[in-house]
């Protein structure tokens, strides 16, 4: 029998798919493989298009909708095959894209309805290749069958229209091109094979029976950890495919035949792809035994551990039927196989097992549409948890002790289950809560009297079967105890409050029977979580101040609960570097330190000790201290907690400038006057001209300067003092009006320094290279006359040839 159809995207279809005239309808197109065996019967609703005027197709006849998704880009193409090869079938076909939607298709992007008989083709084949350029062909004699494919992008899509214009036969696709689509869901599920079936009984006896079943234990089969995958049931083929009458609630399916083949679609909830298969449902004519193994608990008596119980038969039959529907069915239990055969001796009600821990029954059963059944049901008779008695001791510290504190019951669980990980336990407040499961107490429990007793419900989580222990609780209560920790500076390098402590320093006196657990907070003391894990090197968690809190305990039980007082000193609080420096240009120049206190009002508070490169310094024993040597010089500030803050000066030499030259560019037609300042020396020196109290700038270069005399001075920044020299910056007026009005009467070179240049010499030539006049810096000048005559309006040229063998030559202007 045909058990499973695969629906694979090469869909092998032979059956006509109604209800796909449509473009609502459209069948997914996924995987690259093909359409095979496809019928196109009956028409769709012209009106989801309108043809424009010359369009190659006009109505449909026998049509189907296709609908693709383009995964990758590419060319797409296909070629449609008839299966009846005469030329008087003719199909057609239509493609919207690419953003068509069914609301909206606007005008077809390809048509092709060429009639193959009219155009006298070789075959009655059509589709898109890439070897024909036209996008539109037909109708009658027109084209070739053929029009160009499409160029496609990744995540349009397009709709194609197959219609079979005459004729009667299948057809097949064939897709060409590179473009890809979506690949279906898979189905891990082999044709004709069983793995999917269902078979349940029928315990009702009916002629016709239904019988619930759950559907959704295929769902995971199905799925095989793909994602993104939904899964629905349907009752036909058609309605898998299509999408339609989803069973509702496929858990709880009544069968309407046995057997009945139902159609399970699997659908990609992202592409759209789909797959379907079947499988049948049966409710089998036999009947058979759900269960054949039941397990009971040993009953809380005297000796919970014997394997011995009152069985009762109406909870057996419920455990073995799974509560089905048995108002038909006759069952009858025996302690033995002959004795059912012979229905001899039959059990009723309740019995006790005669074999510890495992009894064997046999069950017969019959109704008047089945044949009658013996099966033998093997019970197993589990012990209970052993019952066990704990106590659980805690302190009371507090103030106003009433012995009311919180526990953590859980304290007790190694004693109620004997250290089993099988074996779980719930609290009550009553033996009958305990018995019923009800009002369940929270492991951190506030007792309410003192002592007082709980019910622990000890179960075997293999096998549900439990026992009622008792758990006593019992307070101490004892004086609270502090203990210090000798505080430590705050000198981790962050001054913060926090500080790594050794928690045993606290010397909490215990005996050697007893143990000690440190804890955060008192909570965490009583219900014993948390516990500080590396108390030799706790960082407290509240700066500068905390309390922590150190359980003792002999045993389980508490012995007490002593706080821990830790504290963090703070260091004084200073600014710790500066730099000064001293004048070794000056010997009574002394550099003065202070110990950078922030708070001023408060350095009598301290004690200080000086240091000079890390050598004390004698009797320095004050805030501040005042030096003449350069050095690296610290001073330790000590506080009234003996905490100790180090602040370090490194004091440095400095003295005046040595001003080794002056260099001056000066006399260079068309360039800018300049002079550089060249100084050595261990200052940190700045620069001005003719301002011996500033302002100064850091440049030793002073740019664009007129020619003159200029005063050049440099100035320690550390206040070791300000040196100067003078400097003269050259220059040749370019103009000169000899007219005895008082202003530029005279032409000569400026800016030479009297002591110098006092040898330079100035010659003074016309435009032929004739010697007008020879003259020296220091005197008045040129004035424009030539032995004793004046020279008209002209340029003239000079040469000036200093002491230092200098020269610079150049023009002028004399007007009149």
């Amino acid at each position: 029998m045909n058990r499973v159809k695969i629906f694979l995207f090469l869909l092998i279809i032979s059956l006509n798919l109604y209800g796909q005239n449509d473009c609502k309808d459209a069948i997914f197109v996924c995987g690259n493989s093909g359409f095979q065996g496809i019928s196109a019967t009956g028409a769709g609703q012209i009106a989801e298009y309108s043809p424009s005027e010359g369009s190659c197709f006009s109505a449909e006849n026998n049509s189907l909708w296709l609908k693709l998704y383009i995964k990758t880009s590419g060319t797409l193409g296909f070629i449609l095959r008839p299966e009846n090869t005469s030329l008087d079938v003719d199909f057609d076909f239509l493609v919207f894209g690419p953003t068509a939607t069914c609301n909206s298709l606007g005008q077809s992007i390809r048509c092709s309805s060429t009639n193959p008989a009219l155009a006298k083709l070789q075959n009655n084949t059509t589709g898109m290749t890439g070897q024909d350029y036209d996008t539109s062909e037909g109708p009658g004699e027109k084209g070739n069958g053929f029009v160009s494919w499409l160029t496609v992008t990744a995540g349009q899509s397009y709709y194609i229209v197959i219609d079979r214009f005459s004729g009667n036969t299948n057809f097949s696709i064939q897709w060409t091109g590179t473009a890809t689509f979506d690949d279906p869901p898979r189905i891990n599920v082999q044709p004709y094979s069983d793995v999917l079936d269902l078979e349940k009984v029928d315990y009702s006896g009916e002629t016709n029976p239904s019988v619930s079943f759950d559907l959704t234990k295929n769902t995971s089969i199905i799925v095989d950890n793909q994602t993104d995958m939904a899964v629905t049931y349907h009752t036909t083929s058609n309605d898998a495919i299509l999408n339609l009458n989803a069973i509702q609630n496929p858990a709880d399916f009544k069968n309407t035949t046995s057997p009945q083949t139902l159609y399970p679609r699997i659908t990609n909830t992202k592409t759209g792809c789909y797959n379907w298969i079947s499988f049948n449902i049966k409710v089998s004519d036999k009947l058979n035994f759900p269960k054949t193994t039941i397990n009971i608990c040993d009953d809380q008596d005297s000796n919970s551990t014997d394997g011995k119980a009152q069985i009762n038969l109406d909870d057996i039959t419920a455990s073995i039927f799974e509560n089905q529907n048995l108002q038909n069915l006759t069952l009858k239990y025996y302690l033995s196989r002959n004795d059912a055969e012979t229905e001899t001796n039959p059990l009723s009600g309740t019995f006790s097992n005669s074999i510890p821990f495992q009894q064997s029954i046999f069950i017969k059963a019959s109704n008047k549409t089945a044949s009658v059944a013996i099966q033998e049901i093997k019970v197993f008779i589990n012990p209970l948890p052993e019952i066990k008695s704990a106590i659980l001791v805690q302190c009371d510290t507090d103030q106003n002790s009433n012995g009311l504190v919180l526990f953590n019951l859980k304290e007790a669980n190694s004693v109620l289950t004997n250290n089993n990980p099988d074996l779980e336990t719930l609290f009550f407040l009553s033996n009958n809560d305990a018995l019923n499961n009800l009002n369940a107490l929270n492991t951190e429990f506030k007792n309410t009297s003192n002592p007082q007793q709980l019910f622990a419900r000890v179960t075997n989580a293999k096998t549900n079967c439990f026992s009622i222990s008792n758990l006593t609780l019992k307070t101490n209560i004892i004086p609270e105890s502090t203990f210090d920790i000798d505080p430590v500076c705050d000198d981790d390098g962050i001054e913060d409050g926090f500080h790594l402590l050794d928690l045993t320093k606290s010397n909490i006196p215990i005996t050697g029977s007893q143990n000690i657990a440190y804890f955060s907070t008192e909570n965490d003391a009583l219900l014993e979580q948390n516990s500080i894990l590396n108390p030799t090197a706790y960082q407290n968690e509240i700066p500068y101040d905390q309390f922590i809190f150190a359980r003792i305990e002999e045993g389980n039980d508490c012995y007490g609960i002593s706080k821990i007082k830790l504290h963090i000193n703070k260091l004084p609080n200073i600014e710790t570097s500066a730099v000064t420096n001293i004048c070794e240009n000056l010997p009574f120049y002394k550099a003065h330190l202070d110990a950078g206190i922030i708070e001023l009002s408060t350095i009598n508070n301290f004690i200080y000790s000086w240091f000079k490169d890390g050598v004390k310094v004698p009797d320095a024993t004050s805030y501040s201290l005042d030096v003449n040597e350069s050095g690296t010089y610290t001073a330790n500030i000590t506080n009234s907690n003996n905490c100790t803050k180090t602040r370090t000066i490194e004091v440095s030499g400095s003295n005046t400038a040595n001003i080794e030259s002056i260099d001056v560019v000066d006399l260079i037609d068309g360039s800018s006057n300049k002079i550089t300042i060249i100084v050595s020396g261990k200052g940190n020196y700045e620069y001005s001209l003719n301002a011996p109290y500033g302002p100064f700038q850091d440049s030793n270069t002073f740019d664009n300067l007129s020619a003159g005399i200029y005063e050049v001075y440099v100035n320690d920044k550390k206040n070791c003092g300000v040196v100067h020299k003078t400097a003269a910056v050259v220059g040749a007026p370019k103009f000169f009006t000899p007219n005895d009005d008082g202003y530029n009467d005279y032409w000569n070179i400026v800016g030479l320094n009297t002591t110098e240049n006092r040898n330079a010499t100035i010659y003074i030539f016309d435009r032929y290279g004739k010697l007008i006049k020879q003259i020296h810096p220091f005197d008045l000048g040129w004035d424009g006359t030539f032995a004793n005559n004046p020279l008209p309006s002209d340029d003239y040229w000079y040469t000036l040839k200093l002491a230092d063998n200098r020269e610079a030559k150049g023009h002028f202007s004399l007007k009149r």
